[in-house]
């Protein structure tokens, strides 16, 4: 056994377990964009990849809707209950039922809204398709296996799927023509995922009927994360959906290449926050404030590295993975959109990890509300008259003033009584 082993505590090297599962996860999620995001704009072109990009950011709120906070809560809970050496079922099963139910109803609100519009009819196959990613998010319970913190267990599952992905994209995509095959692969890797994850975790449950109504309490609680990730959803993927309104699917191909390199970027900080999160959640007040600083200068380091990075060498990356001209003449936009790997860095260490460890959903809600809103509001402004110049200003100036208000709300969190800190 090392002498970095010997020195950490059972506690402890559980986070490191998890938090190496989690890096060989997310180094994946950060290494296949690079393989995948380039091959797609070269086999696709630059409209059909906006495109298909476009469809997927439209799938992002049917993921939320399901989700609905359960990856927050529910892990919270299911924590808390293997500390406490209790059965996991009932909270297990009331994520389960409710997830399904509304993967029913986010099915029939997509094809109302599908054949309503000429936009979207005109792809509807597209649309249909790329549903296949909601139902497989929603049967992927890892939200349990990070609360019983067994992240390499779905650490195997998520590799094997997204390299079937790969592997099926490489082989099948070949012209633009093939773009309805993109939404077709990726649902049938994010099945897969779901499908064997959901075989490995009920290993651990005993089955349980649906019963809504004895879950109303813990439902009421998942309902103020759903806001907030749906609000927080108003200045991410709602920025692409809008770009493709106003400017069309060229330009939201453009914006997807800058923003799928830059969400990669920021996939670095998920591995620390996904494997202490459950550690941090059983922790005192003063414990946790001396967790955060520690990661605070971690967090900062490696965002200011990855954004000097992008915007010393934004011009020859881009060159080097893409293929339209046009991606690299707006080099400029992906070099100011870098400030984001350090930005959301900063604040995700207190709305994603902190707020949540200290159960302050309502107060997240609240915050996150604030950004969807003025993003909306700034990008239902600019984006329409300076198209992707405005929906990168829109973004980068959320993101920083979401920093400021972390910094802001977290020192007068610092002012109160520890025993307040936990609610």
């Amino acid at each position: 056994m090392s002498k970095l082993s010997k020195k950490l505590s059972g506690e402890e090297k559980t986070v490191a377990k998890n938090y190496g599962a989690l890096v060989v996860l997310q180094g994946l999620n950060y290494l296949l964009p690079l393989l995948i995001i380039p091959f797609l704009e070269h086999q696709l072109g630059l409209q059909k990849f906006g495109l298909v990009m476009f469809a997927q950011s439209l799938m992002v709120f049917f993921v939320l809707i399901t989700d609905f906070g359960f990856n927050i809560t529910a892990t919270r809970e299911i924590a808390i209950l293997k500390t406490e050496g209790k059965d996991f079922s009932e909270v297990y099963f009331r994520v389960f039922w409710a997830r399904l139910a509304l993967v029913f109803l986010c099915f029939l609100l997509l094809v109302t809204l599908v054949f309503s519009f000429d936009k979207f009819r005109i792809h509807w196959e597209l649309y249909l398709l790329s549903y296949g990613v909601v139902i497989g998010q929603a049967i992927f319970p890892v939200w349990f296996f990070q609360g019983i913190e067994k992240m390499r267990l779905i650490t195997v599952v998520n590799v094997v799927a997204k390299v079937i992905f790969t592997v099926l994209l490489f082989f099948f995509i070949n012209s633009p023509d093939d773009y309805i095959q993109v939404p077709l692969f990726n649902s049938i890797g994010f099945i897969i995922a779901g499908i064997l994850s959901l075989i490995l975790s009920l290993k651990y449950v005993t089955w349980q009927k649906p019963d809504f109504y004895e879950g109303l309490s813990f439902y009421k609680e998942s309902s103020h994360m759903f806001v907030s990730n749906l609000a927080a959803s108003l200045y991410t993927s709602l920025n692409t959906f809008l770009l493709g309104i106003f400017g069309g699917d060229a330009m939201v191909g453009i914006y997807a290449a800058f923003e799928k390199l830059i969400l990669a970027s920021k996939n670095m900080f998920i591995p620390i926050y996904q494997s202490v999160y459950p550690y941090m959640s059983r922790k005192s007040g003063k414990e946790m404030n001396q967790l955060m600083k520690k990661l605070l200068l971690v967090v900062t380091v490696l965002g200011v590295l990855v954004s000097l990075v992008f915007i010393i060498l934004g011009e020859w990356i881009l060159d080097l993975l893409f293929k339209d001209p046009q991606i690299v003449e707006n080099a400029y936009l992906f070099k100011i959109m870098s400030s984001i790997a350090l930005f959301s860095g900063l604040n995700m260490l207190y709305n994603v990890l902190y707020l949540p460890a200290t159960k302050q959903f309502k107060k997240l809600m609240k915050i996150m509300i604030a950004a969807g809103i003025f993003n909306a509001l700034l990008s239902l402004i600019i984006v329409p008259i300076y198209k992707i110049e405005g929906t990168v200003i829109a973004v980068v100036t959320t993101e920083f003033l979401l920093v400021l208000a972390a910094a802001f709300l977290y020192r007068k969190e610092l002012k109160k009584p520890e025993e307040n800190l936990i609610n």
